[in-house]
């Protein structure tokens, strides 16, 4: 049997308001080669008739379901695990692609080796398929060098910053090198920093990625009294990286966090391990040590909110 020159995975929970819609923007592509993976995380509500009923009418798409409700990371690395293609895309149940995506992506990807990840524009679109707005933060992760790439993802605002790119198109080597994707906040970012050491980002000038805003998305389900129950001190300091970690792995809820140390540590991890030379290295490392001076305050608040936890628990809005 041969391998699909694309797979594109669709991790879901629940998604039976938009997968029909996801479904028929994917096989509405203009290149044919391709696989769909839908890795269902034991959804309770339509999803697998959805998921079924488009198998049965193409088949380009496979439908797996897991025995239990994994963190949302391990199902976005199952639908990648499950994949066999030269190129893979994750796809959100809730997004819809235009027509061109897989083609422009493949072209670039087939014409240029040192790119390790194509995608395209981005319009934010509502729960109707209106247009909101055009996302047009973007970082130089084309730069040739490895030590720019990094330090363009490292040093991004993440309150504009959307990390859209990693539903671009990605030669499955890369990722498989570069991944998997952690179970803790901004993983995706993490695993975007991996990837830009080992080869360019390239973004297409067109605008065939549209991402759906609605009240219905995974992120706004997070309780209130989580988004704001880290620390009885949340007014002045924040909260930290929303979701928080207890989002990303239910069985550490309660537990005493470090998110921006995390993400420190794993930027760190990513700098050692890359195939980038001594000299790339350490430029790498001027980078986070750049990083290190303008995060202050965040590694700070993480010290902070510890210790209010140790001395006197959490609040008690999130111990419900």
């Amino acid at each position: 049997m041969n391998m699909p020159a694309v797979s594109i995975g669709i991790p879901v929970y629940n998604g039976e308001a938009f997968l029909a819609s996801t479904l028929e923007a994917l096989l509405a592509q203009t290149m044919l080669d391709f696989e769909i993976v839908i890795s269902d995380n034991s959804s309770r509500d339509a999803t697998p008739q959805i998921s079924q009923e488009f198998a049965k009418r193409d088949s380009r798409i496979k439908y797996s379901r897991t025995d239990r409700v994994l963190p949302p990371a391990e199902n976005h690395n199952r639908a990648f695990g499950l994949s066999s293609g030269k190129y893979f895309k994750w796809a959100a149940h809730d997004d819809v692609h235009a027509p061109a995506f897989l083609e422009r992506c493949v072209e670039v990807l087939d014409r240029d080796p040192t790119v390790v990840l194509a995608y395209p524009k981005v319009t934010i679109i509502d729960s109707q398929g209106r247009r909101l707005h055009d996302y047009n933060y973007k970082l130089g992760t084309d730069a040739p060098t490895a030590p720019s790439r990094f330090g363009a993802l490292v040093r991004a605002n993440h309150r504009i910053h959307g990390a859209f790119e990693i539903y671009g198109l990605m030669r499955s080597e890369a990722l498989r090198s570069a991944g998997p994707q952690g179970n803790y906040p901004r993983a995706d970012s993490v695993l975007l920093a991996r990837l830009s050491l080992l080869g360019r980002f390239c973004e297409i000038p067109e605008v065939l990625f549209f991402s759906r805003e609605h009240e219905t998305r995974s992120v706004r389900q997070v309780p209130s009294r989580v988004k704001s129950g880290r620390t009885r001190l949340h007014k002045y300091i924040g909260t930290g990286p929303v979701p928080p970690l207890e989002w990303w792995d239910p069985s550490k809820k309660g537990v005493i966090d470090f998110p921006e140390w995390r993400i420190a540590r794993e930027y760190l991890r990513a700098v050692r391990n890359a195939p980038i030379g001594a000299r790339n290295r350490l430029m790498c490392l001027a980078e986070m040590a750049h990083w290190l001076v303008i995060r202050w305050p965040k590694l700070g608040r993480d010290l902070i909110i510890a210790a209010e936890q140790l001395l006197a628990g959490p609040p008690k809005a999130i111990q419900a």
